[in-house]
């Protein structure tokens, strides 16, 4: 943006003050983003003081209450996180060490189409150098390979007590967006992946103490095969709720309630890879930032 008093002068600013900028919009307030990125209250209030003055222009209506964008403020924080995310990522290229040994990342299925690439793509903006080798399946399945050692780290359900928690959510019920709204008094026909299966065993749980009649229409051996056979209609499912996919739909009608579930990351407790820790922690940034925890 162009100077008023320099047509010729082109905005100069240093990514110190785009992050002040950028901290006071996430945080709420100056005191908040100050204690973000480490600064005072009144370095960040100078900073951007100066940069509204540079530029002529006001990015935050303040108040003894609350600090609110401008129009024009809204507009130049989306492109001050668009450098901050170049400049972040350059400096990664170029500091980010080479590590030969790939990064062995067991996944399990229902986060694929929805995040799994999304964070790794993230992941792999902070170190571009970091090979990966990803296997994705069943959580109880990967969990048993890398306690065999074949996998370095696992993103899985509750398989075991040794995990952190990312997640915790309501598992739901799913059908077909043209499914009957009620299901009172009806035999249930069931998908549901092959056992072991934590979801499969809590629609068994819930429905028998429910006193509920099914029947298993199909066994699926993943996710995407079981919500595909759902929005074919053949039948209702089981999945979390971050899980449930734009050909299914949240049903609730003459179902039992379901207990909930959890995500948890998984490493093999020893130090077999320096990615392993930085792994887990992006995760968990990544999943509180998703509102997810």
């Amino acid at each position: 943006m162009k100077n008023k008093k320099n047509p010729s002068l082109m905005l100069d600013a240093d990514l110190i003050s785009l992050r002040a900028v950028v901290a006071v919009v996430g945080e709420g307030s100056f005191s908040a983003a100050a204690k973000k990125i480490g600064r005072s209250q009144s370095a960040v209030s100078l900073q951007i003081a100066k940069l509204e003055d540079r530029m002529e222009i006001k990015l935050f209506d303040r108040n003894s209450r609350s600090v609110n964008q401008t129009p024009a403020g809204e507009m130049f924080t989306a492109y001050a996180r668009r450098i901050l995310d170049l400049a972040d990522e350059a400096y990664a290229a170029v500091s980010s060490p080479v590590i030969d040994q790939p990064l062995r990342i067991g996944f399990v299925e229902y986060l694929v189409p929805h995040h799994l690439y999304k964070l790794l793509s993230r992941f792999k903006q902070r170190h571009p150098n970091a090979v990966i080798n990803l296997k994705m399946g069943m959580g109880s399945l990967l969990v048993q390979e890398m306690k065999e050692g074949d996998l370095d780290v696992v993103v899985a359900g509750p398989e075991s007590e040794k995990g952190t928690m990312l997640l915790e959510e309501p598992l739901v019920w799913v059908g077909p967006h043209d499914d009957v709204e009620d299901h009172e008094g009806q035999e249930l026909e069931l998908i549901l992946m092959q056992p072991p299966c934590s979801y499969r065993k809590a629609a068994f749980e819930s429905l028998a103490q429910a006193e509920v009649q099914w029947n298993m229409a199909l066994s699926a051996n993943s996710i995407q095969g079981s919500q595909s056979a759902v929005a074919a209609g053949l039948g209702i499912s089981v999945v979390p709720r971050s899980a449930v996919s734009k050909e299914t739909r949240i049903i609730t009608k003459g179902l039992p309630e379901l207990p909930k579930t959890s995500i948890h990351v998984y490493n093999n407790g020893i130090d077999s890879h320096p990615l392993i820790e930085p792994f887990i922690d992006f995760l968990r940034e990544e999943f509180t930032g998703m509102g997810l925890v």
